[in-house]
């Protein structure tokens, strides 16, 4: 018998300009999709799988935006982790990764509370701008 848990799951938004806020992410998994496009800011959504369990999501037009801002502190959060295959731009969202469906899952409060670590050592390395990390 598989065990039911009540766990709160969260994802984290990272914006260009260092803002971020935690979300709290869906039970259900037919709103992943909506708070995604919400959150980012978007029509359409990809995903970057960053470990088997962290993912990070993105405009997936954001690189044909009239002036897309890249994404410094998602791409130093990313360095953490891997090498980031491209620059990305635009609102991230991070999340969990995948469960044996392909379901999106959560951030754990544990997974949460490191991400935001890393954002606040980001916030405190660049001092008031941000974009200054990434020249």
């Amino acid at each position: 018998m598989s065990k039911i848990s009540n766990a709160r799951s969260f994802a984290l938004l990272v914006r260009p300009d260092g803002f971020f806020k935690i979300i709290d992410w869906p039970a259900e998994t037919g709103d992943n999709l909506k708070t995604l496009r919400a959150e980012i800011e978007c029509r359409t959504v990809d995903v970057f799988d960053v470990t088997e369990t962290l993912s990070m999501w993105v405009d997936d037009e954001g690189l044909y935006a009239e002036n897309p801002h890249v994404n410094v502190p998602a791409s130093l959060i990313l360095f953490r982790y891997c090498t980031p295959p491209q620059r990305y731009v635009g609102n991230a969202v991070f999340t969990g990764g995948a469960d044996p469906h392909g379901a999106t899952l959560g951030l754990t409060e544990d997974q949460v509370t490191e991400l935001i670590g890393h954002m606040l050592t980001i916030l405190a390395m660049a001092g008031a701008d941000i974009n200054a990390l990434a020249e």
